[in-house]
């Protein structure tokens, strides 16, 4: 079995995003539509969901996600502890590692499993980390290896970031966590067709969509960012997946607007919206 807890569904900034007036920062802090927090995932394979997770990305707002989940909260009895047993990260982006400095008064090494490039740009990380509990990096191979007593994982290279997936070695189900996608290589299209829960990259429904509200701005496939509308919606849609949810979702997009036609759209696809808090057991 494979428990995946959705702790933020929201790309970087979150929503609403603190500097932004857009429609939909303006809906979340009128209360029209819920704030969603930075994207990051739990996982876990123990039945009960209590002992050991691990984090996909460690986001700016990880002690807020902690505390808004009393499954990965320290147990009572003992004064320090804590379920979180390593965290997995896709890229080295700010929004996606920033929390691992939250996690620093644990009294073991952090442990952390990333792509060379991706360490290679965290290089920081270690100065500040030694000063605390520091941290143990561990390599991703695309062969699986193991990550916990029940599940194994492995790495789908893509331009810029990695994409993760788990299978339960009872089972053999499979799930996938890609938040941060360029383009549909061939590898990336084999594994979402043969993986039973997909989590995809839903930042962006159109290119253009941050250039319609900051004019200048970069297309989403110059930030390697496929977008929804016109490049990942159609190949979703004819995936045999069980589910099949977008999350990473940038506070400009109109998906996030209940009324909206490109919300719509999505379901109709057979593709869900993320949400934070939501839970998927395989």
């Amino acid at each position: 079995m494979i428990r995946i807890h959705i702790l933020g569904s929201a790309a970087g900034g979150g929503l609403p995003q603190w500097n932004c007036a857009c429609a939909n920062c303006t809906a979340a802090r009128t209360g029209k539509i819920a704030p969603q927090t930075q994207s990051s995932v739990a996982i876990s394979g123990d039945s009960e969901g209590f002992h050991r997770w691990f984090l996909i990305n460690a986001s700016p707002d990880l002690t807020r996600q902690i505390e808004s989940m009393p499954r990965l909260q320290p147990r009572r009895d003992s004064p320090r502890n804590t379920p979180v047993a390593g965290v997995l990260l896709t890229n080295a982006d700010i929004d996606h590692a920033l929390g691992l400095l939250l996690l620093r008064e644990q009294e073991l090494p952090l442990v952390v499993y990333a792509a060379d490039e991706t360490r290679a740009s965290l290089a920081w990380l270690d100065g500040i980390l030694a000063r605390f509990c520091g941290i143990e990096w561990r390599e991703t191979s695309p062969e699986f290896q193991t990550l916990s007593d029940t599940i194994a994982f492995r790495t789908i290279e893509l331009p810029r970031s990695i994409a993760f997936q788990f299978r339960d070695n009872s089972s053999g189900a499979t799930a996938l966590f890609a938040p941060s996608v360029g383009e549909l290589t061939d590898e990336l299209r084999n594994v979402v067709h043969e993986s039973d829960v997909v989590l995809f990259d839903g930042t962006f429904w159109s290119d253009g969509e941050l250039a319609a509200i900051r004019p200048g701005a970069r297309s989403a496939r110059q930030m390697k960012h496929l977008p929804i509308s016109d490049g990942s919606l159609d190949f979703l849609h004819q995936s045999p997946a069980r589910r099949k949810i977008y999350t990473h979702i940038n506070n400009t997009n109109p998906i996030l607007m209940p009324s909206s036609r490109e919300r719509a759209h999505v379901k109709q696809s057979g593709i869900e919206i993320a949400r934070d808090g939501s839970e998927i057991v395989i």
